[in-house]
């Protein structure tokens, strides 16, 4: 087919292809007039990397941890008067019937202090006179002295003290000092030794309600025995003056010493010691004698009369008094040995 025309005749074929160049020129000249636009200059389009699918759940915001409360450590105090192991009382027996269960100690003066050993005797102030051991502060508890001792027996280096008596405002010089160690239980063979440091007090300001009665002094001179000092002129010319006074004979076997210094002891009946305080220990009985002026008014320093000690015998020694004389049933002398 021919199409007729100024252009010369155009076969079908052709008029096609003109058709389709025309139509592509159409849509260049559209959209040439954008590419050349003025300040155009576009970047080339980056490819995205891909990015790898991460399988894991999402966790929540990390917070910063609270630093936790340490265990607290526990304090490991050490109690030096608590005494490890305790001791037991021993095993009861029936041993034959004995008058005596006993052995002494005598010392003389070594000392006139307004310190005493152990407070809670008298008031602050009292002055005291003490025997026995001669060291300025008694041993570490549980320790034997080292000093020397004013005691008859060199074995007995204890620290002995009670409040000065006065008269017309000058302290009165002890004659002599004793304490009698003595069982008082039924079983005298239960008796055991004191130990080393322990703390004794009997009497004076703040004895304790139930041991006030066993624990009383006694004053006595010629013709008079009474709980207080005698008088001006009581005793006759001559007298000497006696304070007798009584320390418990049953400890806990644990504490050497205790606040108030009284509760670790307790008072002995005849048939033994009570389940609270069961080791049987010597009962101290202890005799002061005072040269006096019987025509003077005698005052105790601090208000009270009382007792205090603090322990020392050499083991070996004491071991040997209490085997001996009280569980033996026996009286020694001063000398250690039975009469």
């Amino acid at each position: 087919m021919r199409v007729p025309g100024g252009w010369g005749e155009w076969s079908a074929r052709q008029m096609a292809i003109a058709v389709v160049l025309l139509a592509i020129f159409v849509g260049v000249a559209a959209v040439v007039p954008v590419l050349i636009q003025p300040g155009h200059d576009p970047a080339p389009q980056a490819t995205p990397t891909p990015q790898a699918r991460s399988t894991s759940t999402i966790s929540p915001t990390p917070t910063t941890p609270a630093t936790p409360t340490p265990t607290p450590t526990p304090t490991h105090t050490t109690n030096p008067y608590l005494v490890r192991p305790a001791v037991k009382a021993r095993p009861p027996h029936t041993p034959p019937r004995a008058v005596y269960q006993e052995f002494p100690s005598v010392c003389a003066p070594v000392r006139t202090t307004t310190h005493a050993p152990v407070t809670g005797l008298a008031p602050t102030g009292t002055h005291y006179d003490v025997f026995g051991s001669t060291a300025t502060a008694p041993a570490a508890p549980g320790k034997v002295p080292t000093a020397a001792s004013s005691c008859l027996n060199p074995g007995d280096r204890s620290t002995y003290w009670v409040p000065s008596l006065l008269q017309s405002g000058r302290r009165i010089e002890p004659e002599s000092f004793q304490v009698l160690h003595k069982g008082v239980v039924r079983d005298y063979t239960s008796v055991q030794l004191i130990p080393a440091g322990l703390r004794i007090l009997a009497g004076g300001t703040g004895a304790a309600p139930s041991s006030a009665a066993d624990s009383s002094v006694t004053w006595a001179c010629t013709d008079y025995d009474a709980p207080a000092p005698p008088k001006a002129s009581t005793c006759h010319d001559g007298d000497k003056l006696i304070a007798w006074i009584a320390a418990p004979g049953c400890w806990d076997g644990r504490h050497l010493d205790v606040p108030g210094h009284r509760s670790h002891l307790a008072w002995a009946s005849g048939e033994g010691c009570p389940a609270s305080h069961p080791v049987v220990i010597p009962t101290l009985l202890v005799r002061v004698v005072y040269p006096i002026d019987v025509t003077a008014p005698v005052r105790i320093s601090g208000g009270d009369y009382g007792f205090g000690v603090v322990s020392g015998w050499q083991p070996k020694v004491l071991r040997a008094l209490v085997r001996d004389c009280i569980n033996a049933g026996e009286h020694c002398g001063e000398n250690g040995t039975p009469n």
